[in-house]
């Protein structure tokens, strides 16, 4: 084997075993220490055209009511728009055990939770959308003075972090459906939710306050998903008790941005803002939003928009 070929198929060889060397530890770097993704400044007011014009009509109609029901429209919509601190107060003195806020998995989102609600809010179980075993995980890279590390896509350890500052006996709970539990009904529909229901229940302490952050679709209360399993399945949680809310920037959602630039066209112009109760607005607005109505208000007691 000490021919001239040979030394060269080795030397070939080792290359390789070089090159897959280097190739398995840079993405090994790249899985356990990621990098947040770089943030683009986007100034512009319309991201959604074709919820744009849907919104530029609604104002149109708007201005030919008669002034009476504008005002009546307008001082309605002033009454149940709040801040967020505002909202926050009002939340601290509700009876509510079981706060389901539903988000989009975006740096973004995860940014306004962390420096507003989870640093403003008094809370004893945080749920969050992860197994156990990711959730020691992340909590090994907490403590190890790790500043950023994803979940589901976005920054998990600023949440963390700001729920732990506010409430330093908090409980942090990884509910989602584990390997075992998806094994028993593989392709069932709505089993990964109701899975996730049944942790849920196992990690509940009535009288306590629990806040389930969890994907959108999770909080909405809708047949087969995660809140509407706990609404149904509530027991001795009163009707009062459970609270869902979807949270959204303002240019995360059309319809969403529609109604943002509907509410500055008519001079209301809020900053970051919470519809405290979603059924409670003028039926106008219900008529000129109509996805927005069927897509959300429905859906969630409550919707955050905030402003970047």
């Amino acid at each position: 084997m000490d021919s001239p070929l040979a030394r060269v198929i080795l030397a070939v060889l080792s290359g390789y075993v070089i090159i897959l060397l280097l190739m398995t530890a840079y993405n090994w770097i790249k899985i356990e220490y990621p990098q947040p993704p770089e943030v683009v400044g986007n100034t512009a007011g319309v991201r959604h055209a074709f919820h744009h014009a849907q919104a530029e009509a609604a104002v149109k109609r708007y201005f030919q009511l008669t002034p009476s029901t504008r005002n009546t429209i307008k001082e309605n919509l002033a009454t149940h728009l709040r801040s967020m601190d505002q909202w926050l107060r009002e939340l601290d003195h509700a009876a509510y055990q079981v706060i389901c806020l539903g988000e989009l998995h975006e740096e973004a989102t995860r940014t306004f939770l962390a420096e507003t609600f989870f640093t403003g809010f008094r809370i004893d179980t945080l749920m969050l959308e992860a197994k156990p075993e990711v959730l020691n995980g992340i909590r090994r890279r907490m403590n190890a003075g790790r500043r950023y590390f994803p979940l589901l896509g976005a920054d998990g350890l600023a949440i963390w972090r700001a729920t732990e500052a506010r409430n330093p006996s908090i409980r942090i709970c990884g509910i989602e459906e584990t390997d075992r539990q998806a094994k028993r009904q593989p392709g069932r529909s709505g089993t990964r939710d109701r899975a996730i229901a049944a942790n849920f229940w196992r990690a509940f302490i009535p009288g306590e306050r629990h806040v389930i952050l969890f994907g959108a679709l999770h909080c909405a209360n809708e047949k087969n998903w995660l809140f509407h399993n706990l609404r149904s399945k509530a027991g001795a949680i009163p009707e009062e008790g459970l609270l869902n809310a979807c949270v959204l920037g303002e240019h995360q959602n059309g319809v969403v941005e529609a109604f943002v630039f509907f509410l500055d066209a008519i001079g209301i112009a809020p900053k970051t803002f919470v519809i405290a109760d979603t059924q409670a607005l003028h039926p106008w607005i219900y008529k000129a939003f109509q996805e927005l109505d069927h897509n959300i208000m429905r859906k969630y007691d409550a919707l955050i928009v905030f402003k970047s």
